[in-house]
């Protein structure tokens, strides 16, 4: 196997060609990538008002909740992409990454055409979510609001490091992933490439999402790439419930809203960009100071990073009841989703700062340090423990239901071996 990382045109784009710790580099970037789109997403849903709402009647109501449920759709497909990166990760001997930068994500970190911070629901971030999620062979223009510079991440040299991949879109990127395990697969063998076992991943009936089962081999690999593909990353503009297509239509239903009445105002005014942090670069940035909005954002992050554990425990497992910890640790992953829609939807509609600028509040994401794998058995029971009580003496004013969910996520997890 070559030694040094060579590039090749593959179908019209240059990609990088290198060993198996290239695979690993794109893998991570893919599983970023869909991490943060999914979070992108859930922002600008969360951010929609509902009917009986300011300038929301009970006819426009159904239509925003219909956007709502789209949104969310496409979310949750975005969360099953980035487990089908977990498990093909798992499988060429990896672990799952669900490490990400906080937002906004500076640029340079993904290529200049790949912008990704928090914006609420309106025509600027519509736009932006259709240039995303274009097809290969669709050239596309961003919205002003999300363009940046030009450049590129190329190394003088191609060597010993994985390199990092520019791509057009993000199709181009699975594209490459998929060169590079072909490759990688030629030269050392599918036993050699795909070491990872099916008893370290996941899938059915721990979660039942499209694509998300284990991969051992490169024809498993080009399928769960598919799956991706088509589902709105590079799929066929012709595919109607492609993520493309689904954004496009919510965009003319808006357009044609608007032409109807210029004032339609279809979303909270969130903030671009929240911080949970005193940012030292404020520029572009809404630090949510306001008392009130700032307690329920560190609740909503928190509930978030248990949320993280509860996905990355579920890799890697052993012990006799692999598939019971599993579905435990997924139950309590939804639960703990279902608390931080609530709480996302409810900071939407607080002021962000003590200000009172008219800016609204809005969940940040803000990323743990880190989410490596918590120390199996006992450490593993008691840390996640330890997190759910903490959610459940949080002094926000919660309704029964959240604190519920917050209860029946503990259960799961008592739950474990």
């Amino acid at each position: 196997m070559p030694l040094e990382a060579v590039i090749e045109e593959v179908s019209g784009q240059a990609v990088v060609i290198g060993s198996r710790e290239q695979l690993l580099h794109l893998l991570a970037e893919a599983s970023e990538i869909e991490h943060t789109l999914m979070c992108s997403y859930l922002y600008a849903a969360f951010s929609l008002k509902r009917a009986g709402e300011p300038g929301v009647s009970f006819e426009l109501g159904e239509t925003l909740e219909r956007w709502r449920k789209v949104i969310m759709d496409v979310a949750v497909e975005e969360m099953g992409h980035l487990m089908i990166v977990a498990n093909l990760t798992v499988a060429i001997g990896g672990r799952p990454h669900f490490g990400r930068p906080n937002f906004p994500v500076a640029p340079g970190y993904f290529p200049s055409g790949v912008a990704v911070r928090l914006t609420g629901f309106n025509a600027e971030t519509l736009k932006h979510f259709v240039f995303l999620e274009r097809p290969q062979d669709t050239r596309g223009q961003d919205s002003a609001a999300f363009e940046q510079d030009d450049y590129c991440r190329e190394q003088a040299h191609l060597g010993l490091m994985p390199s990092a991949q520019d791509y057009a879109t993000i199709g181009h990127l699975y594209e490459a992933i998929r060169t590079n395990l072909i490759a990688v697969n030629r030269e050392l063998g599918g036993d050699v490439l795909f070491l990872g076992g099916k008893a370290s991943q996941i899938g059915p009936p721990a979660i039942d999402l499209d694509g998300v089962e284990p991969i051992v081999d490169i024809a498993g690999a080009g399928r769960a790439i598919d799956i991706i593909v088509e589902q709105g990353e590079g799929s066929s503009a012709d595919r109607e419930e492609s993520h493309y297509r689904s954004f496009l239509q919510i965009q003319r239903e808006l357009d044609a809203a608007v032409a109807d009445d210029p004032n339609f105002a279809p979303a909270w005014p969130a903030a671009n960009s929240p911080v949970l942090r005193q940012p030292p670069e404020p520029e572009g940035k809404v630090f949510v100071n306001h008392p009130q909005a700032a307690e329920l954002l560190d609740f909503a992050c928190s509930t978030y990073g248990l949320l993280l554990r509860c996905l990355v425990q579920c890799f890697a497992r052993s012990g006799n009841q692999i598939e019971r910890d599993q579905a435990s640790l997924m139950s309590a992953a939804i639960e703990l989703m279902h608390v931080l829609g609530a709480a996302s939807t409810a900071l939407v509609r607080l002021p962000a700062t003590r200000e009172g600028s008219g800016v609204h509040a809005g969940m940040t994401f803000t990323m743990l340090r880190g989410v490596e794998p918590l120390l199996p058995g006992r450490v593993e029971r008691r840390l996640l423990l330890e997190r759910v009580d903490a959610l459940s003496r949080t002094r926000c004013k919660l309704p029964n239901h959240v604190r519920q969910a917050i209860a029946r996520a503990s259960e799961q997890i008592e739950a474990l071996e």
